[in-house]
């Protein structure tokens, strides 16, 4: 009888010990997603982490017209992906834009203070997609939402919006990135639910990758 009962404990000590120890290690199903979107992207090596851009973004309601061939733009930042943001040569004092950036390069996802879980399936716009949610290393979480087919970025909801990505381009030194978004404020977050029209969208008519911050900004 002894001899029986010190072979129960015996096994459901081993099961606890093996749980803790599976419940330290990032869930494969989930590792394995991340490894497709960050391949699709073209792989670690081309995701932004320092770059300049010149964009036209605008608070509209009402979609813009597109971008012209002369279009000069209205703003022109540097951003440290994960880090600071400045226009021209001030530095925005506003996480929610840094922290969008940093998701949409996609190093948000492979940073060790990311805790990362599947959310459930949803359709954006007519794109079905899968979604990955990110808390822990950001002070809300923020769900990226990716098409299925393709792999690729089609949403992000942070707080109040979902910014959509579309018109991906290509820099000649194989990064890729979203010159069109658009935000849409949630009437119901949980439930998914968006105001009909956008409040925001920005086109970025130019984006160059750097391989360091510029001196100015370095002061």
């Amino acid at each position: 009888m002894r001899r029986a009962l010190w072979i129960v404990a015996a096994a459901v000590a081993v099961l606890v010990v093996g749980g803790r120890a599976n419940a330290d290690k990032p869930a494969a199903p989930v590792k394995k997603l991340v490894e497709e979107v960050v391949a699709t992207a073209g792989g670690e090596d081309k995701l932004l982490t320092v770059f300049r851009f010149r964009e036209r973004v605008l608070i509209t309601a009402t979609p813009a017209e597109p971008v012209k061939k002369d279009e000069k733009g209205n703003r022109t930042s540097v951003v440290v992906v994960g880090g600071d943001w400045w226009i021209g040569t001030a530095k925005r004092d506003k996480d929610k834009v840094r922290v969008l950036c940093w998701a949409w390069s996609l190093r948000i996802l492979l940073d060790p203070k990311s805790k990362i879980e599947p959310i459930p399936d949803t359709v954006v716009g007519e794109t079905p997609t899968f979604g990955l949610r990110v808390s822990e290393s950001v002070k809300a979480p923020v769900d990226l939402h990716f098409d299925k087919k393709t792999k690729r970025l089609v949403a992000i909801d942070e707080t109040d919006t979902r910014h959509r990505f579309s018109e991906w381009k290509e820099t000649k030194e194989g990064h890729k990135y979203p010159s069109h978004v658009a935000g849409h404020r949630f009437t119901d977050r949980a439930a998914g639910k968006l105001q009909e029209k956008q409040w925001y969208q920005t086109d970025i008519l130019e984006l160059t990758p750097l391989k360091e911050l510029p001196a100015e900004l370095k002061k």
